[in-house]
């Protein structure tokens, strides 16, 4: 089991809503030394946007979320260190195994565009899928079960894992665009009194700039599964 705490993700995140019947429900990315780097959700309603609003108004609440999402964004943290301890388990090696095999499929299909993704557990409704790139990075990405992208009316299953991989894709591109900005690495060392002692750190610190959460917004708001 991992040993990594709540205390490690940021824990005053502001929700985003996406496009209606969007099922994404948060996504998260965690390091190679199995720390928290980042993690977003994105299910808050019209009806508990406006209950936030109100709250604010009323009471002088100046806190990004209400108890609703914050006991929402406490559920998809449990649920991120869910998926870290599946990564980190012995069992992981099968996962490793099925996402070698679904690999050599996809090159023969689809020239290796796409990455594949496994379908780690599902918890209260929600689908958990992750994936875990070369240099360690773990994606983690959560669906609405009740908005179930495997029964979107079509019938096309496998069109609908091909987006899935494909946003995973788009998010592993994101990350690296991100920490590989020089611009970035100035605002690290342009005496904000951030550690540059540890490689996580620094990835922490970048990922969670304004910048990196609209690319990643606008990549839940343009899914169409």
């Amino acid at each position: 089991m991992s040993t990594t705490t709540t205390s490690q993700i940021n824990t005053n995140p502001i929700t985003h809503q996406p496009p209606p019947n969007n099922p994404i429900q948060f996504i998260s990315l965690i390091s190679r030394n199995d720390k928290p780097l980042y993690i977003q959700a994105f299910n808050i309603g019209e009806e508990e946007e406006e209950e936030e609003k109100q709250g604010e108004k009323q009471e002088g609440n100046t806190t990004p979320m209400n108890h609703t999402n914050a006991d929402k964004f406490l559920k998809y943290n449990f649920l991120s260190h869910m998926a870290l301890d599946i990564f980190t388990s012995p069992s992981s090696l099968s996962l490793r195994e099925q996402q070698q095999q679904q690999q050599q499929q996809q090159d023969t299909h689809q020239n290796g565009d796409q990455i594949p993704v496994i379908l780690l557990f599902i918890q209260d409704q929600v689908m958990v899928y992750g994936y875990e790139t070369n240099n360690g990075l773990k994606i983690v990405i959560g669906l609405d079960q009740t908005r179930n992208f495997n029964d979107n009316g079509n019938g096309n299953h496998q069109n609908s894992l091909t987006k899935l991989r494909k946003l995973f894709l788009d998010v592993q591109k994101c990350y690296l665009r991100t920490i590989f900005n020089p611009l970035n690495q100035i605002y690290i060392n342009s005496g904000t009194g951030i550690s540059l002692n540890d490689d996580d750190d620094d990835d922490d610190s970048i990922l969670q700039s304004p910048t990196f959460d609209r690319n990643i917004k606008k990549l839940v708001n343009s899914y169409i599964y």
